[in-house]
């Protein structure tokens, strides 16, 4: 809607059926990898928007240039923060 796409336009845009695409947006079929890119690329959307949504409330942490154990290094304390956050609720 944001980018003054019907979902009849949308549909039709990505040759899907609007039934097709009704159910992927109401969570009920998963569209193949092929489409989601398609999808993407007609609504300027990145991977990155996609995969680390932001609510306005968080940031996103970028581990580009990190090595495999770094990154996992910093999952494991971002999930150690998170468990100390939820224990203290």
């Amino acid at each position: 809607m944001k980018m003054g796409y019907s979902q009849a336009a949308f549909s039709e845009m990505l040759d899907i059926s609007p039934i097709h695409l009704a159910n992927i947006e109401g969570g009920r079929r998963n569209p193949s990898v092929p489409l989601l890119f398609r999808m993407m690329e007609l609504l300027d959307f990145s991977v990155d928007a996609l995969v680390f949504q932001r609510n306005g409330h968080e940031n996103i942490l970028h581990t580009d240039g990190l090595t495999e154990d770094e990154q996992e290094a910093l999952s494991r304390l971002v999930d150690a923060i998170k468990q100390g956050k939820a224990a203290a609720k």
